[in-house]
């Protein structure tokens, strides 16, 4: 739980603006380095933030920083369905508006269980952030 809590701490105090590039790596070119086994994008880090796991999904959440800055450029979720096999990467940007746009339109393709299960993953950081303090 500490974790995360330095981890909300990380992005709020250290975050820094999402751009396309970076929004574009992380939900198509994120998956073709994984798939190919090839490096994270050149100046980038990621670290784990929290992994919510129930029977249907999964969704790891992961800090996207930028090495030299040391800023949290976004958020990277990898949501898993354990009934179908399918993996999504959705991009959580920070203080871009247009960006946060593009995100909730892509949301709004899932079907309910998954909007649900989501919805709850980002429900529990926020109260285990919030009761920890």
């Amino acid at each position: 739980m500490k974790k995360i809590i330095l981890a909300l701490l990380f992005v709020t105090g250290l975050s820094a603006q999402t751009t396309e590039i970076e929004y574009n790596y992380l939900t198509k070119g994120y998956k073709e380095t994984v798939t190919k086994g090839l490096d994270l994008k050149q100046g980038y880090e990621l670290q784990d933030m929290f992994v919510h796991n129930e029977t249907s999904y999964q969704f790891d959440f992961k800090l996207f920083n930028d090495v030299s800055t040391k800023k949290t450029k976004a958020i990277l979720v990898i949501a898993t369905s354990n009934l179908w096999g399918n993996v999504y990467y959705l991009c959580v940007p920070i203080a871009s508006p247009e960006l946060e746009l593009k995100y909730n339109d892509y949301l709004q393709t899932w079907d309910k269980d998954i909007l649900r299960a989501y919805s709850f993953a980002q429900s529990r950081i926020l109260t285990m952030s919030l009761s920890a303090e």
